[in-house]
């Protein structure tokens, strides 16, 4: 039984390495990514392509700004229904209240287990795995 995700996610992490990484182990498991280095860079991706989920590494940038935050509640402005996951090394106490009341749909510890993250973005995703199906699942509209 073969079980691959399907969806469209956005990635947002500043830092080159981490998000390349990602950004492979979620296309190797069939998810399509495109990636933002900077929240300005993930706006315009929003301005021209429908995502299934965004994730977010926070804090990213530069250091000691609320950017991961601050992009997560104007996104929820936009729109609110796409799921952001919120991925922070910050202590989870330290980032909850504001995290939700930013529109984070899930906020996860890092560093996470590919497997993981895999699972939590299938479930935010209705239709992503899809075991044993050859045709992608339909995205939301």
């Amino acid at each position: 039984m073969n079980c691959s995700m399907h969806g469209k996610i956005l990635l947002l992490d500043s830092k080159p390495p981490v998000r390349g990484a990602t950004a492979r182990h979620l296309t190797a498991a069939g998810f399509t990514v495109l990636t933002a280095r900077t929240d300005v860079q993930a706006r315009s991706l929003l301005d021209t392509n429908l995502f299934d989920a965004v994730l977010i590494d926070h804090p990213f940038g530069r250091t000691g700004l609320d950017e991961g935050m601050t992009f997560a509640r104007e996104l929820r402005q936009q729109d609110s229904q796409v799921p952001i996951l919120l991925m922070t090394a910050l202590p989870l106490d330290e980032v909850r209240h504001l995290a939700w009341a930013s529109g984070v749909t899930k906020l996860l510890p890092k560093p996470q287990l590919m497997p993981v993250l895999l699972l939590h973005l299938s479930a935010l995703i209705p239709g992503a795995a899809n075991e044993d199906q050859r045709e992608p699942a339909l995205m939301r509209e």
